[in-house]
């Protein structure tokens, strides 16, 4: 095996192309991140993976950790469900994260974050990824984590509840939840959709319900038993959809622990990834 960092900025570039299409932009050496897969020629990629959208979501990910976590994550241990390519273990491991593990129902993303995890200049030693149905967590084991990540796959299940409530059984300390919303109905319910099962940028079952705001997540959450929630921020912008939105919680076990985040300054108040 070629020791991370060490293959030629054009192998990298080559390897990212062949794993696209990528959905965030991550460094796999100063040379070169995921954003070489932009460069890929036309029809490079099956019409059936559907529109995979680009973003740049590290800035904002490393801002809200360091307001939540000042001095660092110091070893803490991290769970992001429905991983995509990993970037957020990525960066967590950059804030000082300790065992992380990232898992995905879909191959195609768990094939580029095991290449990021191979071949990334910066140390992922400690990082596993598997291929995994969230409803199917209990095969990956038992183990609890510090922080435990639900970014962009509330709003893909046919049960979100159950599926939130898989994912904070694991959460000790922080569970951070980002998901698209629904607009125009009164924040509080839950809303029925339909979405392709086959796209990359879909859930697997075809069936999922949206929240139409905030209100309904504070409520399951403290129900999970969760002391505080914040509302980091939430958008009814949904850009070329004008029925969707998109907002980002945060959940703590105990009642004192957003003090320093509650201190510090607001530093995002615009949407920075939307998986």
């Amino acid at each position: 095996m070629t020791p991370p960092g060490t293959k030629r900025p054009e192998q990298l570039r080559e390897e990212i192309i062949r794993l696209g299409p990528w959905h965030l932009d991550v460094e796999v050496t100063p040379e070169v991140s995921t954003r070489a897969s932009l460069d890929a020629p036309p029809g490079a990629y099956p019409d059936d993976f559907g529109g995979v959208s680009f973003l740049s979501a590290r800035t904002g990910f490393v801002k809200l950790l360091r307001r939540v976590y000042p001095d660092g994550l110091d070893g803490r241990t991290v769970l992001d469900c429905a991983c995509n390519c990993g970037a957020y273990l990525f960066w967590a491991r950059e804030l000082g994260a300790g065992e992380c593990l990232g898992f995905d129902v879909r191959e195609h993303w768990i094939d580029q974050a095991r290449f990021l995890a191979s071949d990334r200049a910066k140390d992922s030693r400690g990082i596993r990824f598997e291929v995994c149905d969230l409803y199917d967590l209990g095969r990956l084991g038992s183990q609890t984590f510090d922080i435990v990540l639900f970014k962009g796959i509330f709003y893909h299940l046919p049960d979100p509840v159950t599926g939130l409530r898989l994912a904070a059984d694991r959460a000790e300390e922080l569970l951070l939840v980002n998901t698209a919303t629904r607009n125009g109905l009164p924040d509080g319910l839950l809303s029925l959709s339909e979405e392709s099962a086959d796209q990359l940028m879909s859930g697997v079952y075809g069936l999922n319900w949206l929240p139409t705001g905030p209100s309904v997540l504070d409520r399951t959450l403290r129900w999970m038993g969760f002391a505080e929630t914040r509302l980091h921020w939430w958008t009814q912008d949904g850009g070329q959809n004008p029925h969707l939105g998109r907002l980002e919680m945060l959940a703590a076990r105990e009642p004192e622990f957003f003090e320093q985040f509650d201190a510090a300054p607001q530093e995002l108040s615009a949407v920075e990834d939307s998986e």
